[in-house]
C-alpha cells in the first residue's frame, strides 16, 4: 500500500490538547486523521461543513463525532483479576 503524509497547521496548545484527548481514547494522531477521511469518503462533508447549519451545530456535531472515535482497546488480561495477571506476567518469563 502506498502511504501519503497529511499536514496541518494548528496552534501549539490546540496540538497538546488533541493529543491528551486522543492519549485517553487509545489513539494516534494517524489513527484518529485515519477514522476522519473514512468518514469524509463515505458520508461526504456536509456533516461536518453543512452550509445551511448554525455554527453552534456544526461545532456540536463535530464534536460528537470526535467523541464518537474513542474505541476500547480489548486485552487479554481484562477479564483477569490482577493476582491472574502477575501470575500470567511471571508465567510467561519462566518466572513461575
Amino acid at each position: 500500500m502506498n502511504e501519503a503524509m497529511v499536514t496541518g497547521r494548528m496552534s501549539a496548545q490546540k496540538k497538546k490538547q488533541g493529543a491528551r484527548a486522543l492519549k485517553r481514547s487509545g489513539l494516534s494522531a494517524s489513527e484518529a486523521i485515519n477514522l476522519l477521511y473514512d468518514r469524509i469518503i463515505t458520508e461526504g462533508t456536509d456533516w461536518l461543513t453543512g452550509p445551511s447549519m448554525p455554527s453552534e451545530t456544526r461545532w456540536h456535531q463535530a464534536a460528537n463525532f470526535v467523541d464518537s472515535l474513542s474505541k476500547p482497546r480489548e486485552s487479554r488480561f481484562d477479564a483477569m483479576s490482577k493476582a491472574e495477571i502477575k501470575r500470567d506476567r511471571l508465567t510467561s518469563k519462566g518466572l513461575m
